[in-house]
């Protein structure tokens, strides 16, 4: 019951979604986790906001704020949108932090890293599965979309953007929501190559390996990227490649007739066409393309770096422009999304720096306990942290990704100071 509700609150602070009469998911989670403190505490702790590492990214946070703040008021731009953006960050993190005590409740301290990932594959195994769901019934996915903001059906359609993809249960469904997904699935890995690891395992670790892939394939392509990584960790360190590579093949042969009995007997001829007409070419239009015409690459991908990259005036480089709207470029630039560009946009190499810098402080602390911790486990744990801030510059190339996406920022203060935790418990003994 403990696991289900660190689940549920975690879900309702990464996701932040909107709740009628209530404003949103992160206030729900203050109001539940509070009562609950009154209720079995008699108190509010607030214990783990005095953390070096919790108060380091909370004082950094407000400090790019800061530096946002003091581009655009030079630039003379509107400063609402990216501030906004910010302190919506701000108040997650906050959130967070404020929940840690229930995390951390009734675990082993020297577990605690361990227990974050799971929470973590738990939670975006929920989003995959209420996402599945809202696909294959038709009254539950108009409801995801009507909960979105307004105008979110209009923009749908304007971009060409698959409706299903809206019907995930998350403030952020586009570039965030896929990006956040190959952040679980790389924790996924990452808890996998625990040796005799007994968190996930049996029918419970398929589901959620399914879940979080189903996910990956109805949100967006981008989180191949972690499930590449996370394979790249896995490899790097499993002893048997050949063997682990035969006992997949065992498994995937072993689970095919359940797999075809769902295909054919859970699902309605519509429903099976849908997935082939509309799923399917979007989630593997890298396996289309190469399949007719022997080409490597999406659509997404020839934009990106056949259209999104060009070259930068110098006073672009040197002090950016105080705004990531690049419409309002356009008398100067073609438009972009690519992540890097619309820094540089912004304000230019120094902005870069500051995101660069403010990114890292996220896995400095985790980096750095990694390396001095003497165990077995120990250096997967740094290269997992290090694969995670590779991950992130990776996608700063697709969209902006650095710094500024909310899912995956809460996600990486969670396991960077669970790691932390359970570092100080190890130091100790």
């Amino acid at each position: 019951m403990k696991l289900a509700f660190k689940v549920i609150l975690l879900f309702l602070i990464v996701f932040n979604f909107r709740i009628p009469l209530v404003y949103n998911s992160v206030f729900v989670t203050v109001i539940l986790s509070t009562f609950y403190y009154l209720i079995t505490k008699k108190s509010i702790p607030f214990t783990y906001f005095n953390y070096r590492h919790n108060a380091v990214i909370i004082i950094a946070t407000l400090m790019l704020a800061l530096v946002v703040f003091t581009f655009t008021t030079l630039h003379e731009q509107d400063i609402a949108v990216t501030i906004r953006r910010i302190f919506v960050q701000l108040s997650m993190l906050l959130a967070l932090i404020y929940i840690f005590p229930i995390l951390l409740e009734e675990i082993q301290e020297s577990n605690a890293f361990e227990e974050a990932m799971l929470i973590v594959c738990y939670t975006f195994a929920l989003q995959g599965g209420i996402h599945l769901a809202a696909y294959f019934i038709p009254a539950l996915g108009d409801f995801m979309i009507s909960i979105k903001p307004e105008g979110f059906q209009e923009g749908m359609a304007e971009r060409n953007i698959n409706r299903f993809r809206g019907f995930a249960l998350s403030g952020s469904v586009y570039f965030e929501l896929p990006s956040a997904y190959g952040v679980a699935f790389i924790l996924y890995i990452r808890l996998q190559l625990i040796e005799g690891q007994k968190y996930l395992t049996g029918y419970k670790n398929y589901i959620v390996l399914l879940l979080i892939v189903s996910g990956i394939m109805l949100t967006g392509r981008v989180g191949f990227v972690g499930i590449g990584i996370g394979m790249l960790l896995y490899f790097l360190f499993v002893k048997d490649p050949i063997v682990i590579v035969g006992r997949i093949f065992k498994n995937a042969i072993a689970f095919s007739p359940f797999i075809i009995i769902g295909w054919f007997i859970l699902l309605s001829p519509s429903q099976r066409t849908s997935i082939e007409n509309e799923i399917f070419p979007f989630a593997l239009e890298f396996y289309y393309r190469f399949r007719d015409t022997g080409e490597i690459g999406t659509s997404s991908s020839d934009a990106t770096f056949k259209a999104f990259y060009f070259p930068l005036k110098d006073e672009t480089l040197l002090w950016g422009h105080g705004t990531d709207d690049v419409y309002k470029l356009l008398d100067q630039y073609n438009f972009t999304d690519a992540g890097y560009m619309r820094t540089l946009m912004f304000g230019g190499i120094p902005y870069f720096i500051c995101l660069f810098i403010y990114q890292f402080l996220y896995f400095s602390m985790p980096i750095k306990a990694a390396s001095w911790l003497r165990e077995k486990e120990s250096k997967k744990d740094l290269y997992c942290f290090l694969f995670l801030f590779g991950y992130i510059l990776t996608l700063h190339i697709k969209d902006t990704a650095l710094a500024l996406q909310h899912l995956t920022e809460v996600l990486f203060l969670y396991i960077g100071f669970s790691y932390l935790i359970k570092y100080y418990a190890k130091s100790e003994k």
